[in-house]
């Protein structure tokens, strides 16, 4: 069956890997953050500490406490809540042992210094909900950004390319490279009434080596649905750690984009075909079936 003429698009291929696995990069990044964070809180603590040991007995107990306080709050600003609360028991105890008489111990020697110490750990763990609070928003809004960003690229990419098996490779092969598997193939219903699946393309391995069924780990299977028809699925391999949420987000969106574009070009074949008088056998969800 003659495939239907797309329509004039830019002969631009999809984005570039240089961008490759956008969110995983965001991940990585908010995880070093949250372990420069806790050694903020603890080593950088005690190196304050000792900065402003030898001038202790210039320093009034306010001074001192501003001191640890502001690197609370830079803690928590670069490793959130968790790192802030501990920063805030690092800098309690570390003044408490090294600012408060008697020095070298725990102990408190005056009432007003027990009101000092407690009033500046509260306040040292209020600050770190408060600063979390906005962190989490601004990161949650910088991963929302790159999610958009991630399926804008893919949705692009989809419209961009023609209803042919090299366009489906192409696609396949960048989520592929995108969120880091080993290869991945693309199944789509066969022509007639249960017929099973046809592999339409496969990157990066040889037809026949991604199984459509797989319980495997590694293994992720994106139904490919219209309402309650189905049109095939997209199956992804590669050791790799689970998706995030956002990952999975992203996939789901975009698995669905997929399944509209398969039954776009279906319902382009099928016109193509009507108009020139050729029969049409069952209703396939993509072009004739090849490999890549």
């Amino acid at each position: 069956m003659d495939a239907p003429t797309p329509p004039d698009r830019p002969d631009r291929p999809p984005p570039p890997e240089r961008a490759g696995q956008p969110i995983r990069k965001l991940l990585r990044s908010s995880h070093r953050r949250r372990l420069a964070g806790y050694l903020l809180g603890t080593v950088g603590i005690l190196v304050v500490a000792g900065g402003l040991l030898p001038w202790r007995e210039g320093l009034s107990q306010l001074n001192t406490a501003f001191g640890f306080l502001a690197l609370v709050v830079v803690t928590c600003a670069v490793g959130g809540l968790g790192a802030g609360v501990v920063a805030s028991f690092v800098a309690f105890l570390s003044f408490n042992f090294l600012f408060i008489r008697p020095y070298y111990t725990f102990a408190i020697g005056r009432h007003e210094d027990v009101v000092v110490l407690f009033v500046f750990l509260g306040l040292s763990i209020l600050i770190s909900v408060l600063m979390a609070r906005a962190t989490d928003r601004a990161m949650a809004a910088e991963a929302r950004e790159v999610e958009l960003r991630t399926l804008q690229e893919l949705s692009r990419a989809l419209v961009e390319r023609g209803p042919d098996t090299e366009s489906y490779a192409a696609i396949v092969r960048l989520v592929v490279a995108w969120f880091g598997f080993r290869d991945g193939a693309l199944f789509i219903q066969a022509q007639g009434e249960g017929r099973g699946l046809d592999e339409l393309v496969t990157v990066n391995a040889e037809r026949g080596d991604v199984p459509v069924t797989s319980d495997a780990p590694g293994v992720e299977r994106l139904v490919l649905n219209i309402g309650n028809r189905n049109l095939g699925v997209l199956v992804l391999r590669g050791e790799r750690d689970d998706l995030a949420i956002q990952e999975r987000h992203v996939l789901r969106a975009f698995s669905d984009q997929l399944a509209l574009v398969l039954e776009r070009d279906r319902v382009m074949r099928v016109a193509v075909s009507a108009s020139r008088g050729v029969p049409i056998d069952g209703a396939a969800a993509g072009p004739e079936t090849g490999g890549s």
